[in-house]
């Protein structure tokens, strides 16, 4: 099991972006993609659309050219592109996006240019001018070339050339690590390791999955685990992860087990209410940790209902029930006080609502 397959060939947004790059290309349309400095899997990436636009791309070839922020757009395509007599018949008077788009018959028309390497708003601008100016001298010509500027600095607007944001977003983050916790592994606890993943990586796919490829050392141990990942693993392109601190990964180790807990944990109060509120009404009112008055069954919280089994002496309750309440009580207090939890609390929470 490849990361990137996940990534590239199960995530809705993945597929989508995708989609939306070839049909500019089928289109000969120019855009910006705007990306995210660490873009997962770009490799991959330029492989899924070169697979996608070869049915209709037999007459027109691709070249992806990185910019190294020297000179200007236009020149670097007349240069790089163009035959010499087409570089020695270029006079100043007109710009590279002028003379280029007027001209009958040159190669680079029948070209999809990608551009790599933008990262600055003055160069972003450089390229859109240059666009701009070469689609308006070509726009009563067929065949013409057509520009993707990858750029991956701070948000800009180009009114004259659309964008393709291919921004990660977090929630892609979480079906992508939900979809490889499944594939991985086996356990139960699939959840709770998708969602250390996510609270650690955040929106760094390629970070998320060399976490969950730790196995169950991530469940076990999740900061041994991470810090092994941050001093040791690459992202594809070969740079180390941010690294992060200890204090800042137990905080994301803690938030981790809040988020997946907590709604656990309620929803077994609610349950268990709701098979009992009958029952439960006949100890109400009751006050709460706060000293306030609670006369309705649904809003006695984990504390309360401990209280009525430990206090008031009821035995209306299955053992496995009161052994769950006071579960619930102990990990509810733990993560309160930005305590940890260990896996086999994870796991008992995560068997009551199974």
């Amino acid at each position: 099991m490849r990361a990137d397959n996940i990534w590239w060939g199960q995530i809705g947004n993945s597929l989508r972006l995708l989609s939306g790059v070839t049909e500019h290309l089928r289109d000969h349309k120019s855009a910006v993609l705007f990306m995210s400095p660490r873009f997962p899997w770009k490799e991959r990436f330029y492989r899924e659309i070169d697979i996608r636009r070869a049915p209709y791309s037999v007459a027109r070839r691709l070249k992806r050219i990185a910019w190294n922020g020297k000179g200007e757009p236009g020149q670097l395509i007349l240069t790089g592109m163009c035959p010499i007599d087409v570089q020695v018949d270029y006079w100043p008077g007109q710009t590279y996006g002028e003379y280029l788009g007027s001209r009958r018959n040159l190669v680079i028309h029948d070209y999809d240019i990608w551009i790599t390497g933008v990262h600055s708003k003055q160069d972003l601008t450089k390229w859109v001018e240059f666009v701009t100016q070469y689609h308006a001298a070509a726009k009563e010509s067929e065949p013409h070339a057509d520009f993707l500027i990858e750029y991956d600095g701070p948000p800009m607007k180009t009114p004259t050339v659309e964008q393709i944001s291919c921004q990660v977003e977090r929630y892609d983050c979480r079906v992508f690590c939900l979809e490889m916790a499944a594939e991985l592994s086996g356990s139960n606890l699939r959840d709770y390791q998708a969602e250390l993943a996510l609270s650690i990586g955040g929106s760094q796919p390629e970070l998320c999955a060399a976490l969950l490829e730790t196995g169950d050392r991530l469940i076990e141990n999740p900061l041994a685990a991470a810090q092994s990942v941050l001093a040791s693993a690459r992202d594809s392109y070969g740079k180390p992860f941010p690294q992060q601190s200890e204090s800042e990964l137990t905080s994301e180790i803690w938030l981790a087990a809040v988020a997946l807990l907590f709604p656990l944990m309620e929803r077994y109060r609610i349950d268990f209410i709701e098979r009992h509120k009958l029952e439960l009404t006949r100890f109400l009112p009751i006050s709460n940790s706060n000293g306030d008055e609670v006369t309705e069954p649904f809003d006695l919280e984990i504390g309360a209902l401990c209280y009525i089994i430990a206090n008031l002496r009821v035995h209306l309750f299955t053992p496995m029930e009161v052994s769950g309440l006071r579960l619930c009580r102990r990990l509810r207090n733990q993560l309160a006080h930005n305590k940890p939890v260990d896996c086999a609390d994870v796991n008992a929470v995560m068997m009551l609502s199974s």
